[in-house]
């Protein structure tokens, strides 16, 4: 089943890609009465993005959203840069941060622990592999995580 955010991301994704974007992440959330869509979004070159690529790209998505209407009733666009603590989102976002520090929450407690911080050495199609900073409750200083057991996971911009 394809999730309303995924059915902006898909409407967005060719325009973005040409004018030199990346959609990092879409979400749709609700806050009290106000609904808001926020779109992260980085360079695809990896430049850093500012305050003008996010007005640049809030304009050009409004209208295609305006003229498809993929959300019913009022709601607030969010433009922004992924930051750096930026959201692991993608089954190639983890492949590309192999190497970098994370932050990793589970949703369920695996080994006593459901948030793991260490380097992440490893991902592939089904699984990811941390070095933890610290040893979990076994003495273990690595775990093997599925992506059905992560909740979230974003860069750490701590050093370990």
């Amino acid at each position: 089943m394809t999730t309303i955010e995924q059915k902006i991301e898909e409407l967005l994704l060719p325009s973005l890609t040409e004018m030199g974007y990346s959609m990092v992440r879409v979400k749709l959330f609700k806050t009290g009465k106000n609904t808001t869509l926020q779109l992260m979004i980085e360079h695809s070159d990896g430049a850093s993005i500012n305050l003008d690529d996010c007005e640049k790209v809030s304009r050009e998505v409004s209208v295609l959203l305006d003229v498809s209407d993929p959300i019913k009733g009022h709601y607030n666009l969010e433009v922004s840069s992924a930051g750096l603590d930026r959201p692991i989102v993608k089954l190639d976002d983890y492949k590309r941060f192999v190497g970098n520090p994370v932050i990793v929450k589970t949703y369920v407690s695996k080994f006593g622990c459901k948030v793991f911080e260490g380097s992440l050495d490893y991902a592939d199609d089904h699984i990811i592999k941390l070095t933890l900073k610290k040893p979990l409750k076994t003495g273990d200083h690595t775990v093997e995580l599925s992506y059905n057991e992560i909740s979230s996971a974003r860069l750490n911009d701590i050093s370990l």
